[in-house]
């Protein structure tokens, strides 16, 4: 698979292990996690992942739509959105940052692991 490097923008620990281990034992990098908007673009000002997994639903100032918007215009790094609250408004607007994709809550590993390895075409 070369290694694809990602990076886990999560708030909730418990689902950002168990992303972390499904995707390791996938044979992702995972390059390091964030729980907040401002935790996130200060990783990326010095690390660049080949993706990003992003919760929608993140703590702090500035939710996932708008920590995408801003890694959009600063480092076209590619985004996958995590989302456990889908409501319409939010969903039109993450889509509006052109995401690779959309990964529902709660996660079921089987499908997590087939939609990971969809989108990486492994």
């Amino acid at each position: 698979m070369g290694n694809k490097r990602i990076f886990i923008v999560e708030d909730d620990m418990i689902i950002q292990m168990f992303i972390e281990r499904i995707l390791g034992n996938l044979g992702f990098e995972i390059m390091g996690e964030a729980r907040t908007s401002a935790e996130t673009l200060a990783f990326l000002e010095n690390n660049k992942p080949d993706f990003i997994l992003m919760d929608i639903g993140l703590a702090g100032d500035k939710d996932g739509v708008e920590t995408a918007e801003i890694i959009n215009d600063l480092y076209e790094i590619p985004i996958i959105f995590l989302t456990g609250n889908s409501d319409k408004p939010t969903l039109e607007r993450a889509k509006k940052t052109n995401p690779i994709g959309f990964i529902n809550k709660p996660i079921d590993e089987a499908t997590f692991k087939n939609v990971m390895l969809e989108f990486f075409d492994i």
